[in-house]
């Protein structure tokens, strides 16, 4: 029989009895979240590694079409064939407008946004929008519980990102000249429209299926959309494989297999395990690992608000990720 004051505990910490396994299955999401976002940054370094060797299409197809490969190799592999073929036809479309929406246009609008606007001020409107977006929406629409604490986190996330790929990166004034063109800055914000629609029709069509089902869909369906596109207006400088050399094609295909391979599957258990609002804010802070990787492999020097940026993002997880 409990006594008096372990009644007093229970009654003043219910969280003892209740959110034990709840609280252990978010500690996990997060994990898995930033795992995610380090296999996302390890991609990022290579493809920037092998971007001045080959073509951003080239790149895209070899990521997108390695990842497909091993996807749907595990899928049935591991016995998940019958699930994969029998999908619910609900979840098939919201796995299929998550891949179209999120991969093959959202990320082909924000390339487009590059020609029109300097990487660094593309890359901070699309990423900076992209977590708040998703996360207004996910409390708004999919009513994703969020305290205060996670909306403080939110933001220091957004705030971080923004010193890192803004004000951390050394930019020449030519780019500062060409940062402010209107049309480059609203492609790069309907980039961060279409990956909030994609990642919330992958948290509604992915709820009840497996991670590596639910990936093993939406990647394929992103990379035959993307190789149709392409295509269909008969570049023929892309996917000349041999003059790139077999080092090159191997590192885009490792590229691949991290991003959308082992990212994409995680990135769904995320989201399932955390809501969509919460596994992209966490997801957002792939900078963090891509600082120490541009340091030691890419030789760049970090700026102090870089280094501000990450420690502000690394706080802001921290809260994303609390109760």
């Amino acid at each position: 029989m409990l006594e008096a004051w372990e009644w007093e505990d229970l009654i003043l910490c219910p969280c003892v009895l209740d959110d034990g396994p709840k609280a252990k299955e978010k500690m996990v999401g997060a994990g898995i979240a930033l795992l995610t976002a380090l296999g996302w940054a390890v991609s990022s370094v290579i493809v920037k590694y092998i971007s001045g060797k080959m073509d951003s299409f080239s790149i895209n197809m070899l990521r997108l079409w390695s990842g497909s490969i091993i996807l749907v190799a595990i899928v049935f592999l591991s016995g998940r064939g019958n699930d994969y073929i029998h999908t619910p036809v609900q979840s098939l479309i919201f796995l299929a407008i998550a891949g179209l929406m999120g991969m093959a246009i959202g990320d082909t609008v924000y390339v487009k946004s590059l020609s029109f606007i300097d990487v660094s001020r593309a890359f901070a409107i699309a990423m900076c929008a992209f977590p708040m977006l998703t996360t207004v929406v996910a409390i708004l629409l999919l009513a994703e519980p969020f305290t205060w604490v996670n909306v403080v986190g939110a933001i220091l996330v957004v705030v971080g990102l923004y010193l890192m790929v803004v004000l951390g990166r050394r930019r020449t004034a030519a780019a500062v000249a060409g940062s402010n063109n209107p049309k480059g800055v609203a492609l790069a914000f309907l980039a961060a429209v279409l990956w909030t629609m994609g990642t919330i029709a992958l948290r509604l069509g992915a709820t009840e299926i497996d991670a590596f089902v639910a990936a093993a869909i939406r990647v394929p369906i992103a990379a035959m959309a993307l190789t149709s596109l392409r295509f269909s207006q008969k570049r023929r400088e892309a996917l000349q494989f041999k003059k790139y050399g077999l080092r090159n094609v191997g590192l885009g295909v490792a590229a691949g297999v991290l991003m959308y391979g082992v990212a994409a599957v995680g990135y769904v258990v995320a989201i399932q395990m955390l809501g969509a609002g919460r596994a992209v804010l966490i997801t957002a802070a792939a900078p963090i690992f891509v600082l120490p990787f541009s340091i030691f492999l890419l030789k760049e020097k970090p700026t102090t608000w870089a280094i501000a940026g990450v420690a502000l993002s690394v706080l802001g997880v921290i809260l994303v990720s609390a109760d």
